[in-house]
C-alpha cells in the first residue's frame, strides 16, 4: 500500500507543474520574438525616431511638425520626388513620401554651388548600385551630412563611404506604407 500512495503522490506533484509549465512556454513564445525584435532594431544603423503616422496632406502644406531633423517620418504631400540628386533644397514634405516608399535620403548641407556639386560626387559615389535614393542638400542641418529611412537618421561628420552604405544596406527597399 505504501507504493501506491508513493505513485498518487508522483502523479498528483506532475499534474500540478503542468500549468506551470504551459504557462511558461506561453510566456517564452511572446518574449522571445519581442526580445529577437528589440535586440534587432538597437543593432541596426543609425538612432531611431518614434514613428509619426504616414498621413496625406495638402501639396503645399508645410505646417507638419517633425520630431527629428531631418524628418523620419510623418505627415507628406501625395507624390514622391524623383530618385536622384539635387542641388537645390526639396521641401520635407516631399521627401517624407520617399522614405515611406523604402527611400533612403543622404542629405548634405546647403553650401555654395560649388561645394554641393561636390557633395553630390562624392554622395553618388556612396549610393552607386542602389535604386531608391535621393541626394539632398538642407539647410539647418545638424551635420554635416546625413541618411535617413522611416523611423531612423544617422549624422556624418564627413562622407564615410562604408558606414553610410550600410545603413542604405539595412534599409533600402522597406516599405511603410501599413
Amino acid at each position: 500500500m505504501t507504493t501506491k500512495k508513493v505513485n498518487t503522490i508522483k502523479r498528483t506533484g506532475t499534474l500540478r507543474l503542468v500549468p506551470w509549465l504551459i504557462g511558461a512556454g506561453i510566456v517564452a513564445l511572446v518574449a522571445v520574438p519581442i526580445g529577437i525584435n528589440i535586440s534587432q532594431r538597437t543593432s541596426l544603423p543609425g538612432e531611431a525616431f518614434p514613428d509619426q503616422g504616414n498621413a496625406h496632406i495638402a501639396d503645399g502644406d508645410t505646417s507638419a511638425d517633425y520630431n527629428s531633423n531631418p524628418p523620419t517620418s510623418g505627415p507628406h504631400w501625395e507624390g514622391i520626388a524623383e530618385w536622384g540628386s539635387y542641388d537645390f533644397v526639396v521641401p520635407d514634405q516631399r521627401l517624407v513620401h520617399n522614405l515611406e516608399d523604402g527611400g533612403v535620403i543622404l542629405w548634405y548641407a546647403l553650401g555654395s554651388s560649388e561645394e554641393n556639386q561636390e557633395h553630390i560626387r562624392q554622395l553618388e559615389e556612396v549610393a552607386r548600385g542602389f535604386e531608391r535614393v535621393v541626394i539632398a542638400p538642407r539647410e539647418d542641418l545638424e551635420t554635416p551630412f546625413a541618411a535617413t529611412v522611416w523611423e531612423r537618421r544617422q549624422l556624418f561628420e564627413g562622407v564615410n563611404q562604408a558606414e553610410m552604405r550600410a545603413f542604405i544596406e539595412a534599409f533600402e527597399g522597406v516599405d511603410h506604407h501599413g
